[in-house]
């Protein structure tokens, strides 16, 4: 997971930021064009490389779903940018490195292009150093326009719970399940989820690997406490989750039981912020502030620290309730041979 690029919702929400701000009956939409530089990018020294997303807001007399499709519209050409991260430590310079421009060929489709996108990277071997702070600076060698920000760094964290020494996970009983970690320095914004993978084998044609999430409701990290984050479940919502998450078998369907993830996020104030005021509003009134941290620019640019702890499988009686419990056992789960 380490190694793909990882902008987590950013891209729904640039959407959603921009595409439904109000504006007065009387302004020219189709007035003089002004640039306007959208940039996105997550940080992370968990990561091989990091990744910064850079884009433009386009203008459009005709159809604009139609206009979104076309990359023309909305991409520079990478010769046309200069992208750079500068490391500083205590307001200190320390040193630059500049990012490249790659072709990523499998973004989803949505309202926008796809499935081809340029996404701006840090070189191979690049290592990021959590007690400094980065600063992201961008040059358009056309215009002459200067974009702009900075971030310090998510802080690794500990995992107490489960122990590190526990090979399988168990859900089986009438237990309570606890998840607890350390909170992160620079740490706000903290998610965690659950990833159960499996293996379809049918009677007939290809064997197939599968996974799915259970994703935890997010969790604040206060900045003035040393108190653990905590969450607790009962063990049977695992199976209840699987349940509605994996279709019935196909006829003569073996399915078996793989490994296993706990996955945790960690996100920085920024970010924090960012989905504060972009998420969906429970409020009669729609009209909101927009958020952003980007000089000359809009868009996110902040940290995170993602750390899985990892489970060869199923302990053996969570195994009997995978495969016989009222929740799961016309999955089609069995043993393997």
């Amino acid at each position: 997971m380490g190694k793909q690029v990882h902008l987590v919702l950013l891209t729904l929400l640039m959407v959603v930021s921009l595409g439904f701000t109000s504006c007065e009956n009387d302004v020219d939409l189709n007035s003089e064009y002004k640039e306007i530089t959208i940039v996105y990018g997550l940080l992370s020294q968990s990561q091989d490389r990091q990744y910064i997303k850079i884009t433009k807001a386009f203008q459009t007399e005709g159809n604009v779903y139609v206009a979104a499709k076309d990359p023309a519209n909305s991409v520079y050409d990478p010769k046309d940018l200069e992208v750079s991260l500068d490391e500083y430590k205590n307001d200190n310079y320390i040193s630059s490195i500049y990012l490249d421009s790659i072709l990523i060929t499998n973004k989803d489709t949505g309202d926008f292009y796809s499935p081809n996108e340029i996404i701006y990277v840090t070189p191979v071997g690049y290592k990021l150093k959590q007690n400094n702070e980065y600063r992201l600076t961008i040059k358009n060698k056309v215009t002459g326009n200067i974009i702009t920000s900075k971030t310090t760094l998510v802080h690794d964290f500990s995992i107490s719970r489960p122990l590190a020494l526990q090979k399988y996970a168990n859900f089986a009983g009438n237990y309570n399940q606890r998840v607890e970690w350390t909170p992160a320095e620079n740490g706000v914004l903290n998610q965690f989820a659950i990833r159960f993978y499996y293996t379809d084998v049918p009677q007939s044609g290809s064997t197939s690997s599968h996974y799915v999430d259970m994703v935890f409701p997010t969790k604040r990290a206060d900045k003035n406490s040393s108190m653990p984050m905590v969450i607790e479940f009962p063990g049977y919502s695992f199976y209840q989750n699987l349940k509605t998450k994996i279709p019935l078998p196909e006829s003569g369907m073996k399915r078996y039981s793989d490994s296993l993830y706990y996955m945790f996020d960690v996100a920085d104030d920024d970010f924090s912020i960012y989905m504060d005021i972009n998420g969906p509003s429970n409020s009669v009134v729609q009209e909101r502030p927009t958020y952003s941290n980007i000089t000359n620019g809009v868009g996110l640019f902040a940290s995170r620290y993602s750390k899985i702890r990892y489970f060869s499988g199923l302990g053996v009686k969570s195994l009997q309730e995978l495969y016989n419990g009222q929740y799961t056992y016309q999955l089609g789960f069995v043993d393997r041979p």
